[in-house]
């Protein structure tokens, strides 16, 4: 976005010494009363048209810019909206699978792709239990692995999502 407000700034700079100097020119040539000889009028014309086209080319540049930030903001607040969206459907699984608070961080940490060796250190517990948990939650969902595990709520997410207005 920094690169379209330079160009835009930059733009607008040409513009103004276009137009000040036909401006110039003019009042000089009204000023002195003197004729324009056809190369003059021909460079006059130029720098009216360059003022013109490059005044037309920052308008849309700023008109172009402020639809790319819209667009984002909308985006983001898109991302806001299905995030929510996921951290509800994750909640309510876990609450009607009947999963312990232990199992439901270990399950959030599956699904954040962490293995269970680092599961155990962040939980400062063994590998062991880990395990056991693990296979405690796959026994409660009805999944035999941890893509498994994801794909019931990537399925389902992408369900809710899709008949969302968001």
């Amino acid at each position: 976005m920094r690169g379209l407000s330079l160009a835009l700034a930059i733009m607008l700079s040409c513009m103004t010494f276009f137009t000040f100097d036909a401006v110039a020119d003019l009042y000089t040539h009204m000023i002195e009363r003197r004729p324009y000889s056809f190369e003059h009028t021909l460079h006059l014309g130029f720098e009216i048209l360059a003022a013109i086209g490059l005044g037309y080319g920052a308008l849309m540049l700023w008109r172009y810019n402020l639809l790319l930030r819209k667009t984002a903001n909308s985006h983001k607040e898109k991302i806001v909206l299905l995030r929510g969206s996921l951290e509800e459907l994750i909640e309510r699984r876990f609450a009607e699978w009947g999963l312990t608070a232990a199992e439901r961080e270990v399950t959030l940490f599956i699904l954040k792709g962490l293995a269970t060796a680092d599961i155990a250190a962040i939980r400062q517990t063994v590998e062991g239990t880990v395990k056991t948990q693990i296979s405690s939650v796959f026994r409660k969902i009805g999944v035999r692995s941890r893509t498994e595990l994801m794909s019931v709520f990537m399925d389902e997410f992408l369900d809710v999502s899709a008949h969302e207005d968001v």
